[in-house]
């Protein structure tokens, strides 16, 4: 009899496997956004000897964008919404299917903002070549090679594959968070018309 009880409770306990889901590609999100987003390499040849030496300098969303970070908290915001509603949908249900539409309406926002953002990055200028820096943009401060936050280049050379990868994470994010508002509202319509 007490196992019959416990296996109920853990019936009722256990959430969908897209809710578990939304949370996993929340903490994912997270995590990629340590990943290299974004990268500068160049090559270096010794002057007289002719050595070359090819330099790497990757930088993460936090440390490249700030139009990236926003999207990265946009994502695990709506992620961890989305599984807290899930947790205290029986208390509030009303509560929870409009915010499940705002959670939705706030990933799909940080889905724009990465995609948007990275348009936005100037495409590489095929005619003045991918190694020449002017002078006056090495000053300040600022050394070759250094990547200066939200001053980035060469999209289709520079951005790394964290990017790419969190942007297919975030758009894993919308469709289920999709999926689960309309499993929701139809299950809801159903109950009402039942």
């Amino acid at each position: 009899m007490r196992l019959g009880i416990r296996q109920h409770l853990h019936g009722r306990l256990r959430s969908p496997w897209w809710e578990r889901s939304i949370g996993a590609l929340g903490v994912l999100l997270l995590a990629d956004s340590f990943l290299p987003w974004y990268r500068l390499s160049w090559t270096v040849s010794r002057y007289g000897s002719g050595q070359q030496t090819h330099h790497v300098n990757t930088a993460t969303a936090w440390h490249s964008s700030s139009a990236w970070s926003l999207a990265v908290l946009l994502g695990v915001i709506a992620a961890a919404g989305q599984v807290t509603c899930g947790v205290y949908a029986n208390r509030w249900p009303t509560l929870s299917v409009r915010l499940r539409w705002l959670l939705l309406l706030t990933a799909t926002t940080g889905l724009l903002v990465a995609t948007v953002s990275w348009l936005a990055i100037p495409s590489v200028d095929a005619a003045s070549g991918y190694g020449s820096v002017a002078a006056e943009q090495i000053a300040g401060g600022v050394r070759f090679g250094d990547i200066v936050r939200d001053h980035l280049s060469a999209r289709e050379t520079n951005v790394a594959w964290g990017f790419y990868l969190a942007v297919f994470i975030m758009m894993a994010l919308v469709l289920l968070m999709l999926l689960d508002v309309v499993r929701r509202a139809d299950r809801h319509a159903a109950a009402i018309a039942g």
